[in-house]
């Protein structure tokens, strides 16, 4: 697994000075600024982060190296990284969307229904593209998911909850 994050989506240069408007990953702007260094794109070079404005949900980013608008222009559509040592210790119960990919979902009665493909936010909750046969949204809710297991490769789900859409 590689040990590459991704914490946000570069929209494009903003202003001339080489500072780039970004998306957070995380829908907070805040969560940039907690970072000392960030890689654009995956075969980057670690870049200091020397400031994190914010503008309407998004991060205006100054990255050493970058002063003028002809050194980032190309880099829109890219993605920043952090190394995962960077990344804050979570509280239990808490998980990275990266570290669900892959995860097998079972009901209770233990039918596989695929595995994590994709993880989302709607606003109001996470949800995760399960995909085998067949895709499936399951909301991450605390009644819909019983039980996330990292160690065993799986989240269990109340599929009773959500008659009808599984099938």
């Amino acid at each position: 697994m590689s040990d590459l994050v991704e914490i946000a989506w570069i929209k494009g240069p903003h202003g001339l000075k080489g500072r780039l408007l970004v998306l957070p990953f995380s829908g907070s702007p805040e969560s940039i600024q907690h970072y000392s260094h960030v890689l654009v794109g995956q075969r980057g070079a670690p870049r200091k982060l020397l400031s994190v404005d914010q503008k309407r949900g998004l991060a205006i980013i100054a990255l050493e190296g970058f002063d003028h608008i002809s050194q980032v222009e190309h880099l829109k559509g890219e993605i920043l990284y952090v190394r995962r040592e960077q990344l804050s210790d979570l509280q239990e119960g808490e998980f990275y969307w990266r570290d669900l990919l892959g995860l097998k979902v079972l009901d209770t009665r233990g039918n596989e229904l695929g595995e994590v493909v994709r993880v989302f936010s709607t606003g109001s909750n996470d949800v995760l593209e399960v995909d085998r046969e067949k895709r499936h949204l399951i909301p991450v809710t605390k009644d819909i998911i019983q039980e996330i297991s990292l160690e065993e490769g799986r989240i269990v789900i109340d599929a009773t909850l959500m008659e009808g859409l599984l099938d």
